[in-house]
């Protein structure tokens, strides 16, 4: 297998990029979809996705976390990094150098004796790390591991925290793909009705770039392909006010952005066609395995079509609106 290869999972339920830089809209759930995230959960659950994203060199492009759920958006590199020693400790720290440790966990100081000691000792050390940086999987197990055994502690609490393991959809990382799945992403605290605005739900990414948070800012740059802050946030801002304010299928009157604001981002970042007749909830955002333009969706199927021998083409339209050029894997037929 060439290793820019995209692999097939079993059942189409994951589907992983190698050899490139891919982006992947991952969810988790808690056990029986319990509400179990309060302020101090969710400011904890950012903190550690942040130390965990440094430490695997993963950058997350935005993030939404609700009280039994939590939507990131993330960039994963291609490749394994070259780090020197002093790199390899700076990422150790944000992971490995806090207060709250498992007994399973590795220590800073550890880290640091071996990479000194030279050797053996330093060639396994930095191969046990490397091996957990620039991968997708691992970046998931760790800060669902690692969430998991603060909640436990914090709340004297035992057994399963999260409903097995996290799901992810393969997006195209540019253009039209992109900026849709990061509006989703950072719509649903509106779409829940918890908040209007979604610049009033201090757990999502867009919030955070609204106030000035440099990683959350560089995440909306990425999005929007655009280098200029100012320039990127103006843009995602109309496509995420036009968006938020089409009613979602399934959703009440009252579960999308007032149409006074979204007024006001119209008049203030002009139209945004063909966004105009988008609906917010479908679930190709987060079941379609693959999704992207014709072209991204047919090169994956034409690599792997032999494991999934009564289909022709692999590109399927998208039902409940005007999608132009977008596609998916899978054919959903109803919106959830």
């Amino acid at each position: 297998m060439k290793t820019d290869d995209i692999l097939p999972v079993r059942r189409v339920r994951r589907a992983l990029l190698l050899g490139q830089v891919a982006t992947y809209h991952v969810i988790a759930r808690t056990a029986g979809q319990a509400m179990l995230f309060g302020d101090l959960e969710k400011e904890m659950f950012r903190s550690q996705m942040r130390a965990v994203a440094l430490f695997c060199g993963v950058r997350v492009l935005t993030f939404c976390i609700l009280d039994n759920h939590v939507h990131l958006l993330v960039e994963v590199p291609a490749e394994k990094p070259e780090l020197t020693d002093k790199e390899l400790l700076r990422r150790s720290a944000a992971l490995y150098g806090g207060k709250e440790r498992s007994r399973h966990a590795l220590r800073l100081e550890t880290i640091a004796e071996a990479l000194a000691e030279g050797g053996a000792a330093r060639d396994r050390m930095r191969s046990l790390l490397i091996r957990r940086m620039s991968d997708l999987s691992m970046f998931a197990k760790l800060l669902q591991q690692r969430y998991s055994i603060w909640y436990n502690r914090t709340h004297d609490r035992h057994g399963t925290l999260w409903s097995g393991r996290f799901k992810s959809v393969l997006v195209e990382g540019k253009g039209l793909p992109l900026a849709l799945v990061a509006a989703y992403i950072d719509l649903n605290a509106v779409r829940a009705g918890i908040v209007k605005d979604p610049a009033d739900y201090r757990w999502c990414g867009y919030a955070e770039a609204a106030a000035g948070v440099r990683a959350a800012t560089e995440g909306v740059c990425r999005i929007d392909g655009d280098s200029d802050p100012k320039r990127a946030f103006a843009r995602y801002r109309l496509l995420l006010y036009v968006k938020g304010y089409a009613q979602g299928a399934g959703k009440p009157a009252d579960a999308t952005i007032p149409e006074e604001l979204m007024r006001e981002a119209r008049e203030r970042y002009g139209t945004l066609t063909p966004f105009e007749s988008l609906r917010h909830r479908v679930r190709y955002m987060t079941a379609g395995a693959v999704l992207g333009t014709g072209l991204f969706v047919e090169r994956w199927f034409h690599r792997h079509e032999t494991s999934f021998p009564k289909r022709v083409t692999g590109a399927r339209r998208l039902r409940g609106g005007d999608w132009g050029s977008l596609r998916s894997f899978r054919d959903l037929r109803k919106d959830t």
